[in-house]
């Protein structure tokens, strides 16, 4: 989304899409603060997904959009690097219980991985801005949430990833091979799937459906290879 920006100040200001700064909002009744931090961490997915650079978020942005002042942010937040580590280690969290869940509607390992890159392209196409945070939103690495010295939000999700191809290996899918190689692969194209069909949606694009299928036949991730007839 274009943005442009302030004079000598560096800070982005979103040029559309941005809502502009609500009212002061009513202040939460005692005990509800939780209500606050919530529509915080909500905002700032929001905002990180349409502008696309989580660096350009401004505490007064946030701030703004809330409809609060900046001081009632830090109440719930030390800096911004916790907000951002709050909202990729939500929206991941979310995006796991997903592939968790479409992992768990099959037994057969093929079938599982199937469902679950099906799954990884609905979320993108059903939550494109949540997908953004976790993906395609620039300066969201370790470094810039605030967890350089811990491993990344993410990393689960693509271990699960590695393990489920794991399995259709073990099963004899393909030829052994290493299933953190494969499942890079296998993630780079869904990926690169997800985010030109986000970005270039006038195109003619095939469905999710046919892509994973193909993706999976390319990398004989679909299915056992047949078994070798018997010697006369």
């Amino acid at each position: 989304m274009a943005r442009s920006w302030e004079e000598g100040t560096g800070e982005a200001k979103p040029s559309q899409g941005h809502r502009p700064a609500q009212s002061r909002r009513r202040r939460n009744r005692r005990g509800a603060g939780e209500l606050l931090r919530d529509e915080i961490l909500e905002a700032a997915t929001r905002l990180i997904g349409q502008i696309g650079d989580a660096q350009a978020l401004s505490i007064r942005m946030l701030a703004d959009d809330v409809g609060i002042t900046p001081p009632s942010v830090y109440r719930h937040f030390n800096d911004k690097s916790a907000i951002l580590r709050a909202v990729v280690e939500g929206q991941f969290a979310e995006f796991a219980e997903r592939m968790s869940k479409a992992d768990q509607r099959s037994r057969s390992p093929f079938v599982s991985l199937r469902h679950r890159c099906e799954a990884y392209l609905r979320f993108a196409d059903e939550q494109p801005g949540h997908y953004r945070v976790l993906f395609s939103a620039a300066s969201l690495g370790p470094a810039s949430i605030g967890a350089a010295d811990r491993p990344h939000p993410g990393a689960p999700s693509f271990l699960a990833q590695v393990a489920a191809v794991q399995r259709c290996i073990d099963a004899g899918a393909r030829p052994g091979g290493d299933a953190t190689f494969i499942a890079s692969v296998l993630w780079a194209t869904l990926h690169g799937f997800a985010d030109l069909r986000m970005g270039k949606p006038e195109m003619p694009w095939p469905s999710a459906q046919d892509v994973v299928h193909d993706t999976l036949r390319r990398l004989r991730l679909d299915r056992r290879p047949p078994k070798k007839p018997s010697p006369p």
